[in-house]
């Protein structure tokens, strides 16, 4: 799905809320669910959980996945539009 930055942060707190902590993505590469609250206990930047599987900052834990990677989000994620009119990739927003 494709979202302006306004639209995709209406979305996340549609679905979880107003804190960061209770986001949540699913890693295209593993499937694994990763949550807001692991990326700040990892000392993560926030803007982080939307692109990185947290086995990036927590060894044994998920991959080390990046939407931002050459293969991006496998089509597996969507895409923000920022307000510049460049497009990121993000990983999708686990279902609520």
């Amino acid at each position: 799905m494709e979202y302006t930055i306004n639209e995709w942060q209406k979305e996340l707190r549609r679905r979880f809320g107003p804190y960061i902590e209770d986001y949540r993505f699913v890693c295209p590469k593993c499937g694994r669910v990763n949550t807001g609250r692991e990326f700040c206990d990892a000392g993560a930047k926030p803007d982080d959980i939307a692109q990185c599987c947290i086995g990036r900052f927590v060894p044994d834990q998920g991959c080390n996945w990046a939407a931002f990677g050459l293969f991006g989000t496998l089509g597996k994620g969507d895409i923000v539009v920022m307000p510049d009119g460049k497009r990121r990739m993000v990983f999708a927003m686990d279902k609520a």
